[in-house]
Order: C-alpha cells, then structure tokens, then sequence
C-alpha cells in the first residue's frame, strides 16, 4: 500500500507561555469561530513546518513564542515532530511525538528550500514519505522535465481561503507558461506515473545550433573551392574548351579517334555514376532520418507496452481467486470484512482483458512499424551495395581512363600538351559541378525544419472517468443535488457540475466545488492506491449558505443549502478515507459527527471556552 502522512498535532512553544495547540482528529477536524481569532493562521504555521515560507507573520498574540511543532504520523518512521524557529532557518527532526520546549539541539536538520541533489531537503524528506521523491514532471512542449517539489503536492491538497474563492483552475498556480506542469501534476495523482519515461524533443535553438556547425564546415569547403576555381573561367567557357580540345585531338590523329571515343565514354559513364552517387546519398540521408524517427517511435511502443505489462503483473498479484479468497492473506471470504462492498470478480476480467485488447493494439502497431523499419534497412543496405559498387566502378574506370591517356600520349609530343590541358579542363569542370553541389547542401543545412510540438498533457481517459465517478458520487453524498453530473474537463482544466464549470457559479457554489476536487483526488488515489499525503485542508469551504426557506440566489450570490453543509461535514467523518480539516468563519448548522475533532475561537469578547488559537496571557 502506498505510504501517507498523517497529522497529529500543532503546537507553537516559548518561554514562560503556555503551549498553543490543536490535536487533530483521525478523520476531521473543524476550527471555526470569528475573523483574526487565528484560523488562518493555524493554515500558515503547517504550511511553514513544512519549510513551504521563508517566514511567517506572527499575531500581537503570539509575542514570546519561539517553536512551531508539527507531529506527523509515518508508515516507515512511526511518530516524526517537525520543529522550527519562529524567526526562520532550517527544520529540526525529532523522533516521537514532542510537544514541549526543548533545550537540546535537534538529531537532524532539514534544509526549507526544495535540492534536487539533497534527499535530506524537506521537501524531499516529506516527499520520501509518501513515495514520491524523484517523480518527474513535464515542463514544456519539449517534453523538458523537472523533480516534483513538495510544494507541488501541498498546493493539491492544503487549499488557502482566497484559492478556495478564485476563478482560478484548481489545478493552476503559476503563470501561463505553468500550463504545462500544473497539468503533468494534477496527471501524476490521476494516473498513478510519472513523465521519467518521456522523450525530450530538441528546440529550434538546438537544431539551430547543429545546423550552424554544419554550416561553418560548408562554407570553409566551399571558400577553399572558390579560390581554387577564382581564375577558372565559367563552366560553359570550359565546356565549350573542352569540345573543343576533344575536335582538335580527334582530328589530330585518325589513329587514337577509337582510343579517345572509348575514354569520352567512360568520362560520361563515370560522371552518370557520380550523379547516381549524389541521387543514392541524398536517399540514404533520407532514409536515416526516417528510420531515427520510427526508432523514436518503436521506443515509445515498448514503453507503453511495459507500462501495461506492469499492470497485468500487478492485477495478476492483486486478483481474488475464483474461491473469493484474500490475495494477501489468503482468507476466504466468510472471513473478510471490507469496508465497503466487495468489488465484482468480474471487473478485474475486464480490466485485464482491456489491457491485452491494448497490448494487442500496440502489438499490431508495433509489428507494422517494425516491418516499416525493416523495409527501411534493406532499402538503405541495398543503397549501399549500390552505392560500393558504382565507386569500385569508377575507380576502375578512372583508372581506365589513366590508362588511355598513356595511350594517346605515345603518337607523339604534339597530343601530350592537348591532353594536360583537357585534363585541367575537365578538373575544373568537375570543380564547378562540386561547388554547385555545395551550395545546394548549404541552402537545404540552413533550412530548419521546427520539430512539432504541443503544450497539450492527455490523461488516460479511463483514469479520468474513474476520477470523475469519484467525484459525482462524494457530491451526490453531499447532498448538493440528487442526480448531479460531475466530470473533469481537460480543456477547461476545471470540474464541470450538471454542464456548468465551477468558475461560473456563485462564490458559495465555487468553494464547495473547490473543496470537492480536492476532497475527491485523495479519495480516488487512496482507493486506487496511488500515492498521495492522504489528508486535505480547506480554508473556507462554507463561505455561505440559505437557511430553509430562503430564495435560491443566482450570479456571484450563488449558495448551497444546510443540508450541503451537513452532508459535508457527515461525509468527512464518516466516508471520506483520509484525513481531513476544516477552517471556517461560519459555525456549523448542526453538531458535528461522533468521533470528529471541534475547536471553536470565539475571539476576546465572547464567552468562550478558547478565545483564539493562542491562550490568552494574564496581566
């Protein structure tokens, strides 16, 4: 089972004060009471135990005290106290539940900033806890990554009163250029995986770069070329030349006219083999990035296939027998007592037979490509079978052509100064046919192609559907409306409740509905065993109500009724399967459930039993 935290009390010493404290429930727990009586505040002292603030803002009440403690309950740790100075610094560890000023310095200190290099960060020890130190997510449309922080996970699970009234996506927290990461972390939660396995895609910048190396090769070849041919006439001046020398060679001497023809025929074979060359290069380029594609490709279908070969494994490991019995203790089912009832043998079938149907798909796919791919390598073996050939060709035909030079030389002195000026003419020719070709490679080098990309994140739509009926069954038990319809829009990156996206409604409706996303993504990752802290707190959750009776308001007026809050506080208690607590103006409308946690700050005037979160100090 995946590791949680669970919260076990807060409390803020000094000298010569009384501890302030609250000792939370083991399901809810519900602070109400006045404004400035110290709710938030109770907010923004977990938040810097948790290293989350460089410092906090400490009330007039609050003078003399120098620790805030947060106990924490672990599955590998047992019992842990976060300690921490009230002027800032590092975060003390103690073992075992510490309530009291201490006077010795701590075993262990902890670092407040998230380091990608120290596991002994807070945020990192924090994220040990709860198996998700090391988690990568993506940051852009390259598919850049970046370690999960703590911070991440706080803000999906700790929701302060103006994020719980904001317009603002609860998924979102920073800038637009945030789009990316808040959707892979929100992804994370609902598919139980991280982005380790993506492949990055080069920028334009990259391509750019390696495009410019290239293109500094190039040009130095083709300054070297140009000053080479700088007194060369042009290439149509060398033809022309060329003819010519060739005319006055054949009619020089009828007796090497065969020898001439049989070497201008193998001049052409040689150059047609030449442009063949280039022509069967180009291919095998081309060929070479296409097969470097489809690898990409093939890459990530075997890593799709892992992943869902991991959760055959998984099913197979986990799945009730045919008899009923427990996979874990092997208990049958006379003997076993679930909380809930027992889910139906049946789904883990269909589940597994969704996964082979899956595999078989990709199996198919990955077959297909792998055909592709094969058809690639022997087209390009093949090229270069042709391509060894034709250059063993004009070895021998150069040396051919060597050959009958000597030939033509022997008739006389008079050919020898003919034949070195052909010779020069036809290097120079075949100069200008390479600096030609350079110039187009140069042309086509600098043309960058922009690799396609997309800031989209696609989550597994069967992930979400389960979410989403997680989601409407906690709001359908809150009582918010009999036959509610809730579902997680990806383009909207918020809850859309009976076709109407939270944003839209009422501050009263868009707080509630707040509180349901985040009440609704740690119920989901508990009961599918993902990871996740396992508690939620809620800053404002009720900001308003009608009383029965009253006219349903619209607009930003927009409220939900008693009845809601009831539900809400009912269902914390008794069916939510973590940890909660609640920080409220309004008291609640009826008593909370047996085996909840209530605190109430009635503020200095009232007659109260606890006037805030810090005890009044006597004179």
């Amino acid at each position: 089972m995946a590791d949680r935290l669970h919260l076990i009390h807060l409390t803020v010493v000094g000298q010569n004060v009384a501890p302030a404290t609250i000792e939370f429930g083991d399901r809810l727990t519900v602070i109400h009471g006045a404004s400035d009586t110290g709710k938030s505040h109770v907010f923004a002292l977990i938040g810097y135990a948790f290293g989350l603030a460089q410092s906090i803002e400490m009330p007039d009440e609050g003078k003399g005290y120098q620790y805030v403690h947060l106990g924490l309950r672990t599955e590998t740790l047992g019992t842990i106290t976060l300690v921490r100075d009230l002027t800032g610094g590092t975060i003390g560890l103690l073992e075992g539940d510490v309530r009291f000023l201490t006077t010795e310095p701590a075993p262990e200190y902890l670092a407040p900033k998230h380091v990608s290099k120290d596991p002994r960060s807070a945020s990192r020890f924090l994220l040990s806890l709860t198996e998700l130190d090391e988690k990568l997510v993506r940051t852009s449309q390259y598919n850049e990554t970046r370690p999960l922080q703590w911070r991440d996970v706080f803000r999906l699970v700790a929701v302060d009163e103006e994020s719980i009234l904001a317009k603002r996506s609860p998924i979102e927290f920073g800038q637009f250029s945030d789009r990316p990461v808040e959707a892979a972390i929100f992804r994370l939660f609902i598919e139980g995986h991280d982005d380790s396995g993506l492949i990055p895609i080069p920028k334009a910048a990259e391509l750019k770069k390696i495009s410019t190396n290239k293109l500094e090769i190039l040009e130095q070849v083709i300054t070297e070329l140009e000053q080479e041919l700088a007194e060369s006439p042009p290439v149509d001046q060398l033809r022309d030349q060329l003819a010519r020398l060739n005319a006055s060679l054949h009619a020089t001497s009828k007796a090497i006219n065969d020898i001439s023809s049989r070497r201008d025929s193998l001049v052409l074979q040689r150059s047609t083999n030449t442009d063949t060359l280039a022509s069967l290069r180009e291919r095998l380029d081309e060929l070479g990035s296409l097969e470097s594609r489809f690898g990409l490709l093939h890459d990530q279908y075997e890593s799709d296939f892992a992943r869902l070969e991991m959760l055959v494994q998984a099913t197979d490991v986990l799945a009730v027998d045919d008899q009923g019995r427990c996979p874990f203790c092997g208990a049958g089912a006379e003997h076993q007592h679930w909380p809930d009832p027992v889910a139906d043998l049946a789904e883990a079938t269909t589940f597994a037979a969704a996964i082979d149907t899956e595999q078989s798909k990709i199996r198919v796919l990955r077959a297909d490509l792998e055909q592709t791919i094969s058809g690639i390598q022997s087209e390009r073996q093949e090229i270069r079978g042709k391509a060894r050939s034709l250059n063993d060709q004009n070895e021998q035909l150069t040396t051919e052509i060597r050959r009958l030079d000597t030939e033509i030389r022997s008739p006389g002195d008079d050919f020898t100064p003919l034949l070195e000026t052909r010779s020069r003419v036809e290097r120079e020719i075949e100069a200008h046919n390479r600096l030609l070709k350079l110039l187009a490679l140069r042309a086509t080098t600098a043309q960058i192609e922009k690799p396609k990309t997309s800031t989209d994140v696609p989550i597994v739509s069967g992930d979400l559907h389960q979410f989403d009926t997680v989601a409407q069954e906690i709001l359908r038990e809150w009582r918010f409306s009999p036959d509610s319809v809730v579902h997680y829009s990806t383009s909207e990156r918020d809850l859309v409740v009976d076709q109407r996206v939270r944003r839209t409604r009422g501050k009263g409706v868009r707080s509630i509905l707040h509180a349901l996303f985040n009440v609704a993504l740690a119920d989901y990752c508990i009961r599918r065993d993902y990871r996740h802290p396992g508690f939620v707190i809620l800053d404002s959750p009720v900001v308003t109500y009608r009383q029965p009776g009253d006219p349903e308001l619209a607009g930003e007026d927009e409220t939900i009724a008693t009845n809601v809050v009831d539900a809400f506080y009912a269902h914390l208690q008794n069916q939510f399967r973590g940890q909660a607590l609640i920080l409220e103006n309004k008291s609640p409308v009826s008593p909370l459930p047996d085996g909840s946690r209530e605190y109430f700050f009635g503020g200095p005037a009232a007659n109260a039993a606890r006037s805030g979160f810090y005890p009044p100090t006597s004179d």
